[in-house]
């Protein structure tokens, strides 16, 4: 979808963000995810929060499978039942997958059938993605606007034109 023209108060939303089966098992109001209950209305998308979901996700798919395997770190995942957990299409779902463990979010099991799992591979970003958690949940059309955002800052694009590859 495209992002908000100006003057537009709302971003569309892809059909099957608009469906509860669609996105990883919800966090009820006021109901514990790691550590506590979640009082909706006082989430806010802090800067720093912002900031980590421009820098660190290319769009919606990827925060939904990291938040996906958030929520049970000790399981790993095959790319096929990320993608019938979440309703997504098992080979993007894999290049997605595979993106997100070279980024660092998630870890890569080589075996015969590569399997993927939440590590959280520094302190920061683990409480930045559980801080996510009761965000996305909460507020999805907010955190996609920020991707929308992101996707289209000109002086980015310019700027990634000249990053090193490793």
């Amino acid at each position: 979808s495209l992002p908000p023209t100006r003057g537009s108060s709302t971003l569309p939303l892809p059909e099957r963000w608009l469906t509860a089966t669609a996105l990883p098992e919800r966090v009820p109001h006021g109901q514990p995810f790691a550590g506590g209950p979640i009082a909706l209305s006082s989430i806010q998308l802090t800067h720093e929060l912002r900031t980590f979901v421009k820098d660190r996700f290319s769009s919606a798919d990827q925060i939904q499978i990291v938040l996906l395997l958030l929520q049970d770190p000790g399981k790993s995942w095959t790319a096929s039942e990320v993608a019938d957990r979440l309703n997504m299409a098992p080979e993007s779902t894999a290049m997605r997958l595979f993106l997100l463990a070279s980024a660092g979010l998630i870890a890569f099991e080589p075996s015969g059938v590569p399997r993927y799992r939440y590590a959280g591979t520094d302190g920061t970003t683990d409480r930045l993605l559980h801080e996510l958690v009761p965000v996305f949940a909460g507020n999805a059309e907010e955190v996609l606007r920020i991707l929308a955002a992101a996707e289209i800052d000109p002086i980015r694009t310019f700027a990634d034109a000249f990053k090193l590859k490793k």
